[in-house]
């Protein structure tokens, strides 16, 4: 209760009870909850476009206070937590206690540059769009189909398979009330020549998503398609002449559905500098 003026307490009891009673709030709570309640439903939306599985490890970058990392834990993921700030990092691992899930998450104080990404199906960045830039050499080396969410427009020139816009009318005044979060996939790394057994050479121009391919034997007329490459998948072109379907595999190319030359289930290995077997 806010102290009354002294001219009240001289008034008495009646001119007391007049006045209304004020309890003090702290300033800025209720844009304190909002951002909360913001911040929450993003990580929500987040996890939600990861669709995780039992088997998935999601690597946050810039975690913050954990809310990404929570949230997976509690949709049954393993989940890792990179941040720079020690003391958002105490207030992660609260969260995650109070979650329930300390024993599946672990959160860690690295540069966000410099964090190994290996080992993660789904890697999350909260990073400006120049420090997603330079980590994206390191991106795509990871293994094909490895899920990859960013909470900014960061990735220029790596088309994005999903887009999506999170409405945030929690938001305090002044910040935008939506974001717009994307999701990309790493594709297999299919530039260059291939051996199939019989002499067969199957040859792959890329570009990022987007791939030429040319299957030749010997003198033979080569036979050409383009495709779009999804993941660890190359699947066939709709419509038009029988391709095979292609599925990439411990650095090889194993063929799900074939073509004459090309049966089903036989692998193909990158041509060595002699050429290929015949």
């Amino acid at each position: 209760m806010r102290c009354r003026p002294l001219l009240l307490l001289l008034l008495g009891p009646a001119a007391m009870a007049a006045v209304p009673t004020v309890v003090a709030q702290p300033r800025g709570d209720g844009a304190a909850v909002a951002s909360m309640v913001a911040a929450e439903r993003l990580a929500q939306a987040i996890v939600r476009m990861a669709a995780l599985r039992s088997d998935d490890h999601l690597l946050d970058l810039g975690t913050a206070e954990g809310r990404v990392v929570v949230a997976a834990a509690l949709a049954g993921a393993r989940a890792t937590g990179v941040e720079t700030e020690p003391e958002l990092l105490d207030r992660a691992r609260q969260r995650a206690a109070q979650a329930g899930v300390a024993d599946r998450v672990v959160f860690r104080e690295e540069d966000l540059l410099r964090t190994r990404l290996t080992g993660a199906s789904v890697i999350v960045m909260h990073l400006p769009p120049e420090s997603q830039q330079q980590l994206r050499p390191a991106l795509l080396r990871l293994a094909p189909g490895t899920r990859v969410i960013s909470d900014t427009d960061g990735l220029s020139g790596w088309p994005a398979e999903q887009t999506q816009t999170v409405e945030l009318p929690d938001r305090s005044p002044g910040r935008l009330r939506t974001q717009r979060i994307s999701l990309w996939r790493v594709p297999a790394p299919v530039e260059g020549a291939w051996c199939a057994p019989g002499g067969f050479q199957l040859s792959f121009r890329q570009s990022m998503l987007a791939y030429q391919a040319t299957f030749a034997r010997g003198a033979g007329t080569p036979v050409q398609w383009r495709g779009r490459i999804d993941g660890a998948s190359l699947p066939p072109p709709v419509g038009g002449q029988l391709r095979p379907w292609l599925i990439w595999s411990d650095g090889q190319l194993l063929v799900r559905r074939g073509i004459p030359g090309l049966p089903d289930g036989i692998r193909l290995a990158r041509r060595p500098a002699a050429g290929c077997p015949s």
